[in-house]
C-alpha cells in the first residue's frame, strides 16, 4: 500500500549495501529481507514485531539489531545513540552479520523445513496417500 502515492522506484538489495544503517519495515507480511539486510554488514533498525520469519526468535536486540519501536517514536534518538556510539553500533552490525552467515545457511533453511514438515505430519488425523507422480526425497536431516 502506498498511501494514494505511486510508489518509488525498486532498489535491489546490492545497492542497500553501501549505507551504514539499514531500516528493516515489514511489508503486508514480514518483509523477508531482514536476511539479506544483515549481510550487507551494515546497522540494521529492525522496526516492529508483528510478523516474524522463523530464525527472529534467535536474533536478540540490541546484540544482532537495534530494535525500533512502530511508531517511530524514539528513533531519532536511536540514530544519535548509533552515531555516538559508532564501534558498538560496528560491532552489533558484525554480529548480526555473523548469526545470518553462521545460522542462516540454504542447508539450514532446509533443516528447518524438513523438521516442521515431518512434526507437521505426525499431527495429521488421517493418513496421506502419494500421488505416484511425485518423487520421494529421502530425509538429509534429523
Amino acid at each position: 500500500d502506498t498511501l494514494g502515492a505511486p510508489p518509488a522506484k525498486e532498489v535491489s538489495l546490492e545497492d542497500h549495501c553501501p549505507y551504514k544503517y539499514l531500516f528493516n519495515f515489514r511489508g503486508v507480511a514480514a518483509s523477508f529481507r531482514l536476511k539479506h539486510l544483515f549481510l550487507c554488514r551494515s546497522l540494521v533498525f529492525h522496526v516492529g514485531d508483528e510478523w516474524v520469519e522463523f530464525f527472529y526468535h534467535r536474533l536478540k536486540p540490541w546484540v544482532h539489531y537495534i530494535p525500533v519501536p512502530t511508531d517511530l517514536s524514539n528513533v531519532m534518538e536511536l540514530l544519535s545513540f548509533a552515531i555516538e556510539r559508532d564501534d558498538y553500533a560496528k560491532a552489533i552490525a558484525q554480529r548480526g552479520f555473523d548469526f545470518i552467515w553462521n545460522h542462516l545457511k540454504m542447508d539450514d533453511i532446509l533443516c528447518y523445513w524438513e523438521n516442521l514438515l515431518l512434526n507437521y505430519a505426525k499431527l495429521l488425523k488421517y493418513k496421506p496417500t502419494r500421488n505416484n507422480n511425485f518423487k520421494i526425497i529421502k530425509p538429509k536431516y534429523k
